[in-house]
């Protein structure tokens, strides 16, 4: 094992998203992120104090690529973070939602775990508001477009492929209607 570079997350959130891509979020414990990063368990210990703390780490990570995604969008859209929103569970793979499973499931014991959602959600709640010209008409998008990754999440049905593409579509033409 290598000395414990003096902050280790970048590989230990590495290493659990690894794990949770090859065997499934069930599966990330401490000692298994320890073998997987190459550090002890002391040193992954050191970073992330509990399993809890590791998974608030990873919910920190996809927060910041969500983040990525809003700011992504380009310029001069009056619905970006709308969109944003949109690219995000888009582009949301296996791996994400096995981890946001993961993270719900820990948070049914401990809900604050789920407090930096919380506030990034009203922040982005508050921007889509104040852009929209039509603020209900943007809320029910913003919902609609939570409910479908809901529905990807927890593997409920959702429409064929080409259903599933027709309301993309149609998600997209009413963000443009917006404007």
């Amino acid at each position: 094992m290598e000395k414990q570079p003096k902050n280790a997350s970048p590989k230990i959130l590495g290493a659990a998203r690894a794990i949770a891509l090859r065997e499934g979020a069930g599966k990330i414990t401490i000692d298994a992120v320890a073998r997987e990063s190459g550090l002890s368990k002391g040193g992954v210990l050191y970073n992330f104090p509990t399993k809890k703390a590791l998974l608030a780490g990873l919910l920190d990570e996809m927060l910041a690529e969500h983040r990525e995604r809003l700011a992504s969008v380009p310029e001069g859209h009056s619905s970006r973070t709308l969109r944003g929103h949109l690219e995000t569970v888009l582009q949301a793979g296996s791996t994400d939602d096995d981890l946001s499973m993961a993270i719900l499931a820990v948070s049914a014991s401990d809900p604050n775990l789920l407090d930096p959602l919380r506030k990034e959600l009203s922040r982005d709640v508050e921007r889509i508001r104040s852009d929209a010209q039509d603020d209900t008409a943007a809320m029910v998008l913003f919902l609609a477009i939570q409910g479908l990754r809901f529905q990807r999440l927890l593997r409920l049905a959702d429409g064929d492929a080409d259903q599933q593409d027709a309301t993309i579509d149609r998600f997209k033409d009413m963000i443009d209607e917006l404007e």
